[in-house]
């Protein structure tokens, strides 16, 4: 099985691709396309796309992202296949660390190609409408000042350097600046699911507050633990967990400090 280049011509074919609850996948191909950043792949039949990925690049890790099979030609060995292709695309003396965000259907894949559970997200949903919420005090918009110091609180916090990704979201996001003028939290809510990355529980919460207001799902990691008890005080109820996994020499990261993650292809 030989993968090739994704192109934009496949992108029309995505949706008879995409798993259960996924949502339209389109527009995440369509960024792996212009972004230098990212390399999405696929594998074909009768000239179709049949299982795709990409992978992501940062300064010196890689995130393996959307590595979907379509349904009627699983078991054929096209996970395995479309992910050992990944694997080997990446230079591993530059990107030494690779991880991904495994499903329960794609976890034994991963095994299988000698990935390991470094930890999980609890992913959680809101039933009941959020009410009216105030701006909470200590939030600012972002300004070009902030820039460095939100580049070295995710660098503290993901123990990844993510400034080349990172860069053309912050223009939107929010930040919770304390009393000394110091930035404490950032709250991107254009960058995928909308990531919080927050040096004190102070600045993590009042940046929940706000995404809530708009976002009835969230995702962080079990180990943030009064993140999560955060949330669930707030009518959020945990449906499922899903494993983060990971291929090459660990980094330190520092997962009671991310309030929700970027996504399942970040982090």
């Amino acid at each position: 099985m030989i993968s090739q280049e994704f192109t934009e011509e496949d992108i029309a074919h995505l949706p008879a691709l995409e798993p259960e609850g996924w949502g339209d996948i389109r527009p995440r191909f369509a960024y792996f396309l212009k972004s230098d950043c990212c390399k999405p792949i696929k594998i074909e039949e009768n000239g179709q796309p049949v299982a795709v990925g990409a992978a992501i690049f940062h300064a010196d890790t890689a995130w393996l992202a959307c590595i979907i099979t379509h349904g009627e030609h699983r078991n054929k060995g096209l996970g395995s296949a479309i992910t050992r292709s990944l694997i080997e695309s990446i230079d591993r003396n530059r990107y030494p660390t690779v991880y991904l965000d495994a499903t329960e259907f794609g976890y034994p894949v991963y095994l299988k190609q000698g990935f390991e559970v470094e930890g999980q997200y609890a992913h959680l949903r809101r039933e009941a409408v959020a009410a009216d919420i105030a701006f909470p005090p200590r939030i600012e918009p972002f300004n070009e000042s902030f820039r460095n110091a939100a580049y070295v609180l995710d660098y503290l916090v993901s123990g990844e350097d993510r400034r080349g990704v990172m860069a053309e979201f912050l223009t939107d996001a929010s930040v919770y600046i304390d009393l000394n003028g110091d930035l404490q939290g950032v709250y991107l809510p254009t960058w995928s699911d909308g990531p919080i990355i927050a040096a004190t529980d102070a600045a993590g919460f009042a940046l929940m507050q706000i995404r809530s207001a708009t976002r009835p799902t969230a995702i962080l990691p079990v180990g943030n633990t009064e993140g999560l008890k955060y949330l669930q005080e707030n009518g959020y109820n945990m449906y499922k967990t899903s494993r983060r996994m990971i291929l090459g020499p660990r980094r330190v990261w520092h997962p009671e400090r991310l309030y929700n993650r970027i996504s399942g292809a970040l982090g």
